[in-house]
Parts: structure tokens; C-alpha cells; sequence
């Protein structure tokens, strides 16, 4: 209390080891002064993590946090009319953060642990969780005594950048199953090495074998740490729990449910690793079946059981629901008096806690986002989760019923607009409800007009446009330069039957599609809480290609299109930046396309990092046979290849290598042309969603971090930065002698705890690490058995 003319008593306190916050006052007088303001700034409202997925830096990270502090400022009414200081509010703003690339899409060289992030940039509850793949360039002895260059022999596989990483990992990693985490990686051969995968698909994406998935468990040991140091830290200064979402997408789901399995059995953590609130964009993870996942996954040794996806997917909503037991949050009360707004300043009614509760019930649930329209999830091998969501028996058989809540993000047929965070309750049917799909009932019932039945439709279609579908690249099997003459010939005589098969096939129906097809009744509850708005009509954000289409505006940064999902094409050309100055004399690899290009600087060094890497892949599938060993012949070397960075890539220009490199980066554009759109990331990519929708399904509560510790775990977080410094704030009984897994980015060799990743006892399947942390890694029997036997008959996966 404030006593005008009089000054403030001593006072003793007894503050906590390390205060940021003190007394709540707004007004002071000062010893023979006048009465001065005092503003005092709300904590912030949690920590949210994102995690992205393979073949990913984070591409949606701006716009979801973007979209996400705005959305979060409603919900707490913190926006500008709305608070007496806007300045020193606590209203929450986006932090900035350096640009990685070059704008030839090399990775700058000035860019360290302590410039990443531009600090006083923001007031942000986001951390940026990053992971990825990186290969040994040293040899490696193995466990069984051999030596083994990693660059060598998976470097003509996968794409990876100059540091020899890749974020997120290969594409053709993803996994639909939490064991697969922990095992080996992808085998593209098909009828034992006859064709490649690569002979087969129909996308620009170059797919071979690809290295153990060893890296995509480590990611998640280093989740579940951060999490638990996140714990540990705000226990000790300020004695309770702040709220933790972790936010995924994509392969980053996988990451995210087995870290909240290390987070709650391993020792290490002290159950203290689990999030009080999970979002899952788009996941992976798998209950149908596959005969073709079986064939290629594993080594041979079968793909995981239905009864092990189940108890996979149980086990993780157990491990939320019952976290909130041993968690130590903030009462309502203290919640009201610090995080929300007591007296918004334009005459709103103040929200409090437990209304915020009640309404959007957050806290120890899950919450799933899908998209009936995504054509990476929804590949036949695959057909996760993130495409279909849970009917209601895959709701019950994993016990979700009260912990789940799925929203469906689709357009559906003309009419009534969808909406995401409508009411709850709707019963989102799949081919009735999309937009493009034919079911089979459509146009039968009777007919009034004739007194007869009118037919069933005899062609269902789901997808618009209609999908690729898989068939043999003669081209790309005599483009194979690791194949002999021997072996193209035979593999061209044996894909002439096959061929012909697969069009039988699909003209039987569609057997070929890359894309499955929903079962007929397939429907999703909707049961996510009402948002205050009353949703929102999802749309895609992505750069223009051709003429505008119906349904199209502009973006508000000018530069993107924000349009219906579904509808168009996308080319790597679009991402060129029409009106970049070429300096006089300097060569410009896409002087050709760059007139029909959409994008700006940054959109164009995205997709020039890309190419960077797909050139050094396929340079390097020139340089090495399969077994990692030097090819004969080559015009070449690996320092030419290793001289593709922001110093040195110039110098390329005239020589051998230079020449190959301009005819790389020519068939790359070209492959890339008129794609279909995938709609994997459209959900994150709009920051209207975020706004609307995301902020209303993350936990909020009290965090008291400051800027400085916020962006020790920003560090810790991301893989490339994650080695402690000497400042770093660590809780009692931690040894940042610990804190190792910076080895893995930050050394040639690629080690964690002096050994490689496939090694290491907390990653490895073949020394105990996933039954370890509880999860069941039952397989099918082999390659050509897609069931396992149960008590009540064959469970086909």
C-alpha cells in the first residue's frame, strides 16, 4: 500500500534463490519525491515447445509462433486496448531470430550460439525444438571391430548440408511406429535389390537406403531433458510447476510421444520429463495396415504388431493423464492475480483461470489435428493418424476417450462452411464431407422421377486432384549410375511384367495409387472445445503458380497466396525471387526459370539449400559404390564437393565439377515442376490458425523465467547450440558435464558418449532401450506376414 508523502518502511525478505519477480505494487513514493508508477510486466503464461519433422528446420516456426502470441494475448487480454501500459505489459511478441542461409542457400559462417536469436526481440512462451541427422566424416569403429566412413556410404543416399547434417533427418525416415525409432532406417531394395524404391516413386524427392534411425531416439532423450530441466529449474527458484505444451508436426510427433516415454520411465528424468499438454499436427504414427511398410521396414524382421501400435498409443495418453497426479501448478487464485488481465482497460469482463479452465480444458490432455487432404501421411505404407485421426473404435481400443481431442482441418463440399473450433460434437465423415470425394453410395437411392433404384456409383474418387500413382521409371533405372549395364538391363526385362501388373491393377481400382483411400464409413468425432471466435475456414498459405485461381488472395506479406487446400500445383521455380540483382559478371544457375518465379530472398535461398544438397547427393552417389569405397572413373572429388559452401562455392565455377553441379541444379528444377501440393503443413503454416485455434489448445497458467533463462533452454533446444556455457543456471544435482549431446552436431565424428548413436544403451533396440522405457516392440513374424496372432483372432498392420 502507498502512503502519499510518507516513505516505505524497511523490509526484510526472504526471496527465493533467484527472484525475478518481487512484491506486486503499482504505485511508490520515494524519500522526499513524488509518487512514481511502478509497471509491472505479467510472466509469461507458460512454455510451449515446437517440434518439426523430417526433412525440416521448421518451416511453420515463424508463423505459428506469430499467430500463437497474438491468439495468446486474447485469451489472457493482453492487447494494447486492453492494458493500461502497452510497452511494459507482458504482452507477448514473437522473438527474432538471425537468418541462417545466405541468399545463394549456404549456411552463414557468422552465425554462433549467442547470435541465433537477437535478444530483447520478444516476449515469447516458445521454444524452437530442433534435431535432425548428421554423418560421421571420420572413419568410426563399430562394435563388431569394422571401420566405417557414415559420409562415404549414406552420403549418395540422403541430402545434407556443409556441416553434413540434415534437419529432421531423411525424408524416407519417417516412422509409424515408436520402435522404429530405435532400429534401422529405411530399405529402399525391392525384390532384393533389383529396383530401388527410387525406380518406383513418382515425386522430385530423391529416395535410397537410408542410415539407422538411432538420431530420431536421440532427439527425443534430448525433448524428454529439456522438459525435465524445464522442471527442475522453475521447482527450485520459484517452488511449482509452469505449464509445458510440446506442439508437433509431422515426424516430430513420433519424437514427441517417445520422449514422453524417457520423460516418465527413465531414471534419468524422475518422471519430471512429460509436458502437461501435448498438440499432435499431422502424425505419422500408424493402426493400419501395410503389407508393403512390412516389406521394406526393419531389415526383414516385419513391421510392428496393430497390438503393439495400440499399447504404444495407450501407454503415451496413460503417461499425460497421469502426470497431473505428481505435478505442482499454480492454484486458479495465484494464476487470476499474476496471468490474466483483473481490469482490462476497454471495458472487456476479466477472464479468470478457472473460466479459462473450464472452457478449454488444456491441462493433461491431447489434443490430434488432421487433414483428410494430406498426401505425405496419407501414403499407402503409412496412413497415419494425421490424415485419418481415430474412429471411434481406435478411440476406445487406446483408452482415449478422456484425454483425446481431434480436430479436423478439411474443405469440405459446397455449402455451409467447415469451421475448426466450431462447436464440438460434429461427426466429420470422410467421403461425405470433403471436398472432391465420390463415395460409392452417390447416386443410389431411389428415384422418384423413373420408380426405379438409381445405381451406385461403380468409380468412389477421394482425392482432388486425383493421386499419383506408382509405376516404373524405366528413365530413372538407366539413370542409376551405381547400377551396371547388367543390372539395368535385367531390371528393365523384369519391369516390363510389372509394369504391365501395375496397370492392370489400377484399372482394376486404383490398386496402384500412391495415395490409400479412406474404409467407406470412415468418420471422426470432433470433440475439441469451442475457440472464441467460433473457428475459423482453414486455408493454405504457399507461393503463387501460374494465374490466380478461384479462392485465391493475397497474402498480407504480398509475396504468398492464401488459398483452399487441395487445389494446385507447386513448382521449385516459384520459390525464385523475380527481382534479384545479379551483380555484373556473376554466373546465375537459374537465369532461365528465374522469370517465372513468386518468391522473395528467402523463400529462394529455402529452396536453393535444398538443391545445394540434392547436388551433393547425387555427386556423391558419382563419388561411392554402396559399400562407402572410392568409384573409378569419377572427373571429381569429394573436396569439390565439400568447396559447396558460402566461402568457396564460387570458385567451382569453370571446373568439372562446376559443370556437373549447373546440370544437377537443371534436372532438380525440372523434377520439381508442377507437383502436387502436399498439404502436410498446412495446418501450422497459416498463422491464422495458430491464432484461432492453437493458442486456445496449449496450457497457460504462471512461468517466471526471464528472457536470459528463456533463451538458455531456446540453446538447449536446439541441436546445433546446445553445448552449456559458463552462465547456464542448473538446478541441484546437475553437472553441465552432463549436458554431452552437443557432440553429436558439434564433432566430425557424429558421437554422443564417446560412441555412436546406434550404441549408445538409452538408443539402441538390440540393447534393451525401448522395452526399457515401456514400449512394446512386438513385430510381425517377417517380410511376407502382415499379422500377428492375438486372442481374438489375426490383427493385420
Amino acid at each position: 500500500m502507498t502512503i502519499p508523502g510518507q516513505a516505505l518502511p524497511e523490509t526484510t525478505v526472504t526471496a527465493h534463490r533467484r527472484s525475478f519477480y518481487g512484491i506486486k505494487v503499482t504505485d511508490i513514493t520515494l524519500p522526499g519525491g513524488p509518487c512514481r508508477k511502478v509497471v509491472y510486466p505479467a510472466p509469461l503464461p507458460g512454455v510451449i515447445i515446437f517440434v518439426h519433422g523430417v526433412n525440416s528446420t521448421g518451416e511453420w516456426f515463424d508463423a505459428a509462433e506469430e499467430g500463437l502470441c497474438r491468439g495468446l494475448n486474447a485469451r489472457l487480454q493482453r492487447n494494447d486496448e486492453q492494458v493500461a501500459y502497452p510497452k511494459e505489459s507482458g504482452k507477448l511478441r514473437p522473438m527474432r531470430y538471425t537468418a541462417e542461409l545466405t541468399e545463394d542457400g549456404y549456411l552463414r559462417r557468422d552465425l554462433k550460439a549467442n547470435t541465433f536469436i537477437e535478444p530483447g526481440s520478444g516476449t515469447s512462451p516458445v521454444i524452437r525444438f530442433r534435431w535432425g541427422y548428421k554423418a560421421s566424416s571420420e572413419d568410426v569403429v563399430q562394435e563388431d571391430g569394422t571401420v566405417r566412413n557414415e559420409l562415404a556410404s549414406v552420403g549418395g543416399n540422403i541430402l545434407l548440408d556443409e556441416k553434413n547434417a540434415w534437419g529432421g533427418g531423411p525424408f524416407v525416415n519417417g516412422a509409424s511406429a515408436l520402435p522404429d525409432l530405435f532400429g534401422k532406417g529405411t530399405d529402399s531394395e525391392v525384390l532384393g535389390g533389383l529396383f530401388e524404391l527410387q525406380h518406383l516413386q513418382t515425386s522430385d524427392r530423391q529416395i535410397y537406403s537410408a542410415p539407422t534411425r538411432h538420431y530420431q531416439a536421440f532427439a527425443a532423450w534430448r525433448l524428454a531433458k529439456l522438459v525435465a530441466r524445464i522442471r527442475e529449474l522453475h521447482r527450485d527458484i520459484f517452488e511449482r510447476d509452469c505449464p509445458v505444451t510440446v506442439v508437433c508436426h509431422s515426424q516430430g510427433n513420433m519424437v514427441g510421444l517417445a520422449s514422453a516415454y524417457f520423460g516418465a520411465n527413465h531414471p534419468e528424468f524422475q518422471s519430471l520429463g512429460v509436458a502437461d499438454t501435448y498438440v499432435l499436427a499431422n502424425p505419422p504414427y500408424s493402426l493400419r495396415g501395410s503389407r508393403l511398410d512390412n516389406f521394406s521396414q526393419f531389415d526383414g524382421a516385419g513391421r510392428v504388431t496393430y497390438d503393439a501400435r495400440v499399447a504404444g498409443l495407450k501407454g503415451f495418453f496413460d503417461i499425460v493423464r497421469h502426470f497431473q497426479a505428481r505435478a505442482q501448478h499454480y492454484s486458479h487464485h495465484a494464476v487470476d492475480q499474476l496471468g490474466f488481465n483483473a481490469c482490462p482497460q476497454n471495458g472487456d469482463t476479466p477472464r479468470t483461470a478457472a473460466q479459462d479452465s473450464a472452457d478449454h480444458q488444456t491441462r493433461g490432455r491431447a489434443f490430434l489435428y488432421c487433414c483428410p487432404h494430406d498426401r505425405v501421411i496419407s501414403v499407402s505404407p503409412v496412413q497415419g493418424m494425421g490424415w485419418l485421426g481415430l474412429n471411434d473404435k481406435d478411440v476406445q481400443a487406446t483408452g482415449a476417450g478422456d484425454i483425446l481431442f481431434q480436430r479436423v482441418w478439411a474443405q469440405t463440399k459446397p455449402g455451409t462452411p467447415y469451421k475448426v473450433g466450431a462447436e464440438p460434437g460434429y461427426r466429420y465423415r470422410y467421403w461425405h464431407d470433403t471436398i472432391g470425394a465420390t463415395p460409392a453410395d452417390v447416386g443410389s437411392g431411389w428415384d422418384d422421377a423413373t420408380g426405379t433404384f438409381k445405381p451406385r456409383n461403380t468409380n468412389p474418387t477421394f482425392w482432388m486432384p486425383s493421386p499419383d500413382t506408382a509405376s516404373v521409371s524405366f528413365a530413372r533405372i538407366w539413370g542409376d549410375s551405381r547400377k551396371s549395364i547388367w543390372g539395368k538391363l535385367v531390371a528393365s526385362a523384369a519391369g516390363v511384367p510389372i509394369q504391365a501388373i501395375m496397370w492392370g491393377g489400377q484399372a482394376i481400382k486404383g490398386a496402384t495409387n500412391v495415395n490409400a483411400d479412406p474404409a467407406d464409413d470412415w468418420a471422426v468425432l470432433v470433440n475439441a472445445p469451442k475457440v472464441p471466435s467460433g473457428g475459423i475456414v482453414p486455408q493454405a498459405v504457399y507461393l503463387p503458380h501460374g494465374e490466380p485461381r478461384p479462392g485465391e488472395a493475397l497474402h498480407p506479406d504480398g509475396v504468398r497466396t492464401v488459398g483452399p487446400f487441395n487445389q494446385h500445383k507447386e513448382s521449385a521455380s516459384d520459390a525464385l525471387h523475380r527481382k534479384r540483382s545479379i551483380p555484373e559478371g556473376q554466373f546465375d544457375p537459374y537465369a532461365e526459370q528465374r522469370k517465372t518465379g513468386h518468391g522473395n530472398a528467402a523463400s529462394e535461398a529455402a529452396m536453393r539449400y535444398d538443391q545445394n544438397a540434392g547436388v551433393r547427393q547425387r555427386a556423391r552417389r558419382e563419388l561411392y559404390n554402396d559399400d562407402g569405397s572410392l568409384r573409378k572413373g569419377v572427373l571429381f572429388a569429394e573436396d569439390d564437393v565439400e568447396k559447396m559452401n558460402a566461402a568457396q562455392h564460387h570458385t567451382l565455377r569453370g571446373t568439372t565439377f562446376g559443370a556437373f553441379e549447373q546440370q544437377e541444379r537443371t534436372a532438380l528444377m525440372k523434377d520439381g515442376e508442377d507437383a502436387q501440393a502436399t498439404n502436410h503443413s498446412t495446418i501450422l503454416t497459416n498463422a491464422m490458425h495458430a491464432e484461432h485455434v492453437l493458442a486456445y489448445d496449449v496450457d497457460v497458467g504462471l512461468c517466471h523465467f526471464d528472457e536470459l533463462l528463456m533463451n538458455q533452454f531456446r540453446r538447449m533446444a536446439d541441436w546445433r547450440w546446445c553445448e552449456p556455457v559458463d552462465k547456464d543456471e542448473y538446478p541441484p544435482g546437475r553437472d553441465p558435464k552432463n549436458d554431452s549431446e552437443f557432440t553429436y552436431y558439434g564433432t566430425k565424428a557424429a558421437l554422443y558418449d564417446n560412441g555412436p548413436l546406434e550404441q549408445h544403451k538409452n538408443l539402441a533396440a538390440i540393447k534393451g532401450a525401448v522395452r526399457a522405457i515401456g514400449i512394446d516392440d512386438a513385430r510381425n513374424p517377417g517380410r511376407l506376414d502382415a499379422y500377428h496372432t492375438s486372442p481374438d483372432g489375426p490383427r493385420y498392420a
